[in-house]
């Protein structure tokens, strides 16, 4: 299954790379920040899917979907985004996305949408959305129960994803950089997660913390 990944955030970006790496079955033919990047990028590989972030820095999502529908009929559109709601996902089956998976999801659930769009089973119509926000809804609260951070470790994630080091982490909370470092660890382990930045990618993912601003992520130490 070959795959295109479009998110303007490279932190996850990166880390859904590497996630849908570790499956055998997968080839990630390359990643996209925009969609002027996108539409090079998928005439270049012809992806099987392209996994469609909506919150994209030069086009709304939805309308990016729509063009990738109609002029590269042979991928399919799987938009993965941080947002959850009816308005949203009914708007992105209208644009012919065949599936939708909030990032809150996990790997899990995306895996199984793109085994779902490569059987080529029929795209759901925007009717749908209910029952897709209803599923959604209630796999992240299950997934959620035992990964939610205490609001220290909360504020540690936030800073670290703006690329703060842990000295300055501990300086801006008052905190020493040993009690940084104690909860940075506490957190790799709840999100089962190697380095600072798979932590920030899936804490991302989770809805844990929300992405910084528009001006991207500075590089967190590892």
């Amino acid at each position: 299954m070959r795959i295109m990944i479009v998110d303007d955030h490279e932190i996850v970006r990166e880390g859904i790379r590497a996630s849908l790496q570790r499956d055998d079955r997968i080839e990630v033919v390359g990643a996209a920040a925009n969609a002027v990047q996108a539409r090079r990028l998928i005439r270049q590989t012809l992806p099987d899917i392209a996994l469609l972030d909506l919150r994209l820095p030069d086009v709304r999502g939805e309308d990016l979907c729509r063009e990738l529908v109609r002029d590269f009929p042979q991928t399919r559109v799987i938009v993965l985004s941080t947002y959850l709601s009816e308005e949203t996902v009914r708007g992105a089956l209208e644009a012919g996305a065949s599936a939708y998976v909030t990032k809150s999801a996990g790997l899990g659930e995306l895996l199984s949408a793109i085994e779902r769009t490569m059987e080529g089973g029929p795209a759901p119509g925007a009717a749908a959305g209910t029952q897709i926000v209803k599923q959604l809804h209630a796999l992240v609260t299950d997934r959620m129960a035992g990964t939610i951070p205490t609001p220290q470790q909360e504020r540690v994630l936030e800073l670290a994803a703006q690329g703060f080091t842990n000295q300055e982490i501990g300086s801006r909370l008052f905190i020493s950089e040993s009690t940084v470092r104690f909860h940075v660890q506490k957190l790799k382990a709840k999100f089962a997660a190697r380095t600072k930045t798979e932590l920030i990618a899936k804490a991302i993912r989770t809805g844990s913390i929300a992405p910084a601003g528009e001006a991207g992520y500075a590089t967190p130490e590892t």
